[in-house]
């Protein structure tokens, strides 16, 4: 058993130590619930629930926030024919490549893509007004694995896996 002092001098060392850590931003990213998370390595990919249009007659659009938390020593570098999604309705499929320039993590830190202007996939042809309710499947590839992000018509959440 300690005695009162002990105790005191140990409460405040870890609250010292706590307060510490959020200050300087110790940790991970706070992932939202309904974000998907894939984890290759070092190095864990984050997509928050995305925003979609699709309508009569102009491109399928795919909007979302991308994060990269890098763990690893190395920087992480995604180029831009490396990041697809595959839209999937009943009777359609349609594919949505990455408009923006390459994705990059630096050692140790973490990066965020907005959607709206950092973020998003667009089909090169216009489709059909029907084409909006499907199924969206993200895919980034990296380091010989591929990141998944599945997307339903529910609205709801991303999940994600590694393949």
């Amino acid at each position: 058993m300690i005695d009162r002092r002990t105790f005191l001098k140990l409460s405040a060392g870890a609250l010292v130590l706590t307060a510490a850590g959020a200050l300087t931003g110790c940790g991970d990213t706070a992932i939202d619930k309904t974000s998907g998370v894939a984890k290759i390595g070092d190095v864990t990919f984050i997509c928050a629930t995305p925003f979609t249009h699709g309508g009569a007659p102009r491109q399928l659009t795919y909007w979302t926030k991308f994060t990269i938390q890098n763990n690893s020593t190395e920087k992480v570098v995604i180029k831009p024919e490396d990041i697809t999604c595959i839209f999937r309705e009943a009777d359609a499929e349609e594919t949505l490549y990455f408009k923006r320039k390459e994705l990059v993590a630096e050692p140790g830190r973490t990066a965020d893509y907005n959607g709206s202007q950092e973020f998003f996939l667009e089909t090169k042809k216009n489709v059909s007004e029907k084409n909006s309710t499907g199924t969206y499947e993200l895919r980034v590839c990296y380091n010989g694995k591929t990141a998944v992000f599945l997307y339903g018509n529910n609205g709801k959440n991303v999940t994600g896996r590694v393949e």
